[in-house]
């Protein structure tokens, strides 16, 4: 018996085709939506006990590096491609370029380069939850030193 000439197995192939067909097109469209990376940039010093109220939710994690002043003075978002990069200018010369690399079991794999002017500072890899963030301590800045917020979220 030919596939063909049975009605019913000829509507299971074709739903079978489509199914894999719109499970390849899901996968496309998320490889293409890529990463939405947000940058803070922290201004961190013992020169006051002030505390921007825009830093609460990360209360906690600045805690830990143990200044008793924290302003945030600069941020700025964008969406990269995966494998793609972005680059966000820093204060004071510098350049912070995030590249998503991979994302697997709800994190996201981050290549995170900050350079001054040529000069590299920094090139690691990172991985963090999606939607969560992670802080950098950076290079002095101003009397004090700049933490760099970075997030990442994907769909």
């Amino acid at each position: 018996m030919n596939l063909l000439e049975n009605p019913l197995r000829l509507t299971l192939l074709f739903s079978l085709w489509l199914l894999l067909l719109s499970g390849s097109i899901d996968a496309a469209e998320k490889g293409q939506q890529g990463v939405q990376l947000n940058i803070g940039t922290i201004l961190a010093s013992n020169e006051s006990d002030d505390f921007d109220a825009k830093l609460s939710k990360m209360n906690n994690q600045l805690e830990v590096i143990k200044y008793s002043s924290y302003r945030l003075i600069k941020e700025e978002s964008q969406k990269a491609p995966w494998n793609g990069n972005a680059a966000f200018e820093i204060p004071g010369g510098r350049t912070l370029t995030v590249i998503p690399q991979e994302y697997r079991n709800n994190r996201l794999s981050l290549k995170v380069r900050l350079q001054e002017g040529e000069k590299p500072l920094l090139d690691t890899t990172v991985r963090i939850r999606n939607r969560g963030n992670f802080l950098l301590g950076g290079p002095p800045h101003e009397g004090g030193v700049l933490i760099l917020s970075i997030s990442a979220t994907t769909q």
